[in-house]
């Protein structure tokens, strides 16, 4: 992955300015201190343009608490994969482990709210379903009774690139579009539109050569159909 102040001296080179040492990095000013906001607007525009970045990808556990049924996600949280949600066996209470069946936040409403509140302490027992709330949380029913543990896969949104040493997020291969997109920016610091269209067309490009290569690939499906053999009797009706 590439280092914060390798892409920033990069666009600078594009832009036959001086470059920045490492114990300059941190003060740095003027073109220099632009140049480091342009990098950081285009990694930030360019996870914003899709949010299920494989390379944004990541895997969680959370520790359930007994007798809560909602819970947040992580500070970084950007989407959720709602079909990768695992709860885990419990040794203490020797449940099954399985895949959390994912319902609207209305069915919960309308089929489980009111079991769960008849039922109170009683009803309490490993989750089978998740929901998404109204607020971003997710929540489980029925309520846990125990601490289980439910793995499950988030898209993160990272934070922006502060130390010299900070790695980009974004595959090296991909380290052009993201120059371009910093070259937009600082044209537009310049106020040259013309050169700012011009590398804005390179990076939107740029964008969607990516989506195409790492996001909109085809999914292979397996067909289930069971084919008839082809020696069957026909049987004539009289």
């Amino acid at each position: 992955m590439s280092t914060f102040i390798n892409l920033t001296n990069e666009l600078l080179r594009r832009l036959n300015e001086v470059q920045i040492d490492e114990s300059s990095f941190a003060s740095a000013k003027n073109v220099q201190a632009l140049a480091k906001d342009a990098i950081n607007s285009a990694v930030r525009q360019m996870l914003q343009d899709a949010q299920e970045w494989p390379f944004t990808l990541v895997t969680y556990e959370q520790t359930l608490v007994a007798g809560t049924g909602t819970y947040s996600f992580p500070a970084d949280y950007s989407k959720a994969d709602w079909d990768t949600f695992y709860i885990k066996q419990l040794s203490s209470k020797n449940n099954t482990p399985k895949k959390l069946k994912l319902i609207t936040y209305d069915q919960y409403l309308s089929k489980y709210r009111s079991t769960e509140e008849l039922a109170g302490e009683n009803g309490r027992t490993d989750p089978d379903y998740v929901y998404m709330t109204q607020d971003t949380k997710f929540g489980v029913t029925p309520v846990p009774d125990a601490a289980y543990v439910i793995e499950y896969r988030y898209w993160k949104y990272p934070a922006d690139l502060v130390l010299y040493n900070d790695t980009v997020i974004v595959p090296d291969r991909f380290r052009h579009v993201i120059i371009d997109g910093a070259m937009m920016y600082m044209m537009l610091f310049r106020s040259n539109e013309q050169s700012a269209n011009m590398h804005s067309t390179k990076f939107e490009d740029g964008i969607k050569m990516m989506r195409r290569l790492i996001i909109d690939q085809h999914t292979n499906v397996i067909s289930t159909v069971i084919q008839r053999s082809s020696n069957s009797v026909s049987v004539d009706r009289i």
